[in-house]
């Protein structure tokens, strides 16, 4: 561990925190705006799902390398470093003219990303003290989901009382502010602090991990609920728009799945430092597969306001304990390697979610989708059930 003492811990877990919220925060400030500003610039329907799914592509692709990375250099360097192409990213939308150029500043913006998030659980899973890595990584995980929320609600206010560009120039100002906060305060010597199996090479990394159950299970969970959770984001506003609701009714909703995620991850990290995380991760497989089964036949702003939070507080169960037990393996695989590949799960899972699930709809009825989520969350959940005693 490359800190002991508690005030270094705290030290670190609160930059971290605060560092990650704000650049989720940004993040989600222009979600609501980005598919309308491509709109203008007279982008087609596959045009904009190539925008936004640029992001989530160069995202995969560069978290393989920073996983790497995070193995041979100083994390904090590498931490300002994707900062800081997240802040070129947030004024170079202001200047694109074409859909290409938006699509290619949205392939930089996802190289940013994939240099941020796994790099700083790569350091959470370094300096988490033993037996308070669900803490740490609630904590974590927390700021990201509550920035990512708390985003769209203030998008809309900044769009119409300041100007169509002011959610960028906003998430401009909070990426600076991330790095201005790693930079004076997260310590300087944050190299990779991995244990001697860390130093083999990847395809030795990635024969480990093929064999090593626990890691499979986890991923495949991973997975299975970025999926979910990617579908829900599609689908809530498409269920929204038959029933009629408001843009800003459709926004609250889509919101409160992230910000019910965020404000319990904490809770559940310090849940799983004292239970067994496999229990916590199999009670929240089961609530967001029975919120998924009853989804699709919800038809007031309460009901799908209730399935929003409860599908959030399912995921709030489950994150904080996939997170740990991905940790606890950083110092057999290397930490900046194996957080890599757990956040490429979840990416993979947001990518392939909505593709999937929008095919099913095309040749299936409405439920459909849903019901098949549900199955493979359930069978995602399985394994953990026969792991229920483990540590």
């Amino acid at each position: 561990m490359l800190f002991s003492t508690e005030v270094s811990y705290s030290k670190i877990l609160t930059v971290l925190s605060l560092s990650m919220f704000c650049a989720m925060l940004g993040i989600g400030i222009i979600a609501p705006v980005l598919p309308l500003y491509a709109k203008r610039l007279g982008a087609s329907g596959l045009a904009i799902g190539m925008i936004i799914g640029s992001f989530s592509f160069s995202r995969t692709g560069g978290m393989i390398v920073s996983g790497e990375l995070a193995e041979r250099m100083n994390r904090k360097v590498l931490l300002l470093s994707g900062l800081a192409f997240y802040a070129l990213a947030s004024v170079a939308y202001t200047f694109a003219a074409t859909t290409e150029g938006l699509i290619a500043i949205r392939i930089g913006h996802g190289i940013g990303s994939a240099m941020v998030v796994p790099i700083t659980m790569a350091i959470g899973a370094e300096v988490a003290p033993k037996g308070k890595e669900g803490v740490f990584f609630g904590s974590l995980q927390g700021a990201l989901f509550l920035g990512v929320g708390t985003g769209p609600l203030l998008s809309g206010l900044l769009a119409e009382t300041i100007g169509f560009n002011a959610p960028f120039y906003a998430m401009t100002a909070l990426t600076v502010l991330s790095m201005v906060l790693v930079f004076r305060f997260l310590p300087g010597n944050l190299s990779s602090g991995r244990g001697s199996e860390a130093f083999c090479g990847l395809r030795s990394v990635f024969h480990g991990i093929l064999t090593d159950h626990e890691m499979l299970i986890v991923f495949f969970f991973q997975f299975c609920s970025a999926m979910s959770r990617g579908v829900l984001v599609m689908m809530i506003p498409l269920l929204a728009s038959e029933i009629r609701l408001s843009l800003s009714e459709i926004g609250f909703v889509v919101s409160l799945n992230s910000l019910s995620t965020g404000l319990l991850q904490r809770v559940s990290g310090r849940l799983a430092d004292n239970l067994h995380k496999h229990r916590l991760i199999l009670v929240g497989g089961l609530i967001s597969a029975v919120t998924l089964l009853g989804l699709p036949n919800l038809r007031t702003l309460l009901s799908l306001s209730i399935a929003s939070v409860a599908f959030g507080v399912g995921h709030a169960f489950a994150s904080p304990s996939l997170a740990a037990m991905a940790a606890s393996r950083g110092k057999t695989y290397g930490s900046g390697r194996i957080m890599g590949l757990f956040n490429i799960a979840f990416s993979l899972g947001m990518t392939t979610g909505p593709v999937l699930v929008g095919m099913l709809l095309d040749h299936t009825g409405k439920g459909i989708p849903f019901y098949f989520l549900s199955v493979m969350l359930l069978l995602a959940a399985y394994p953990f059930f026969s792991l229920k005693e483990a540590g």
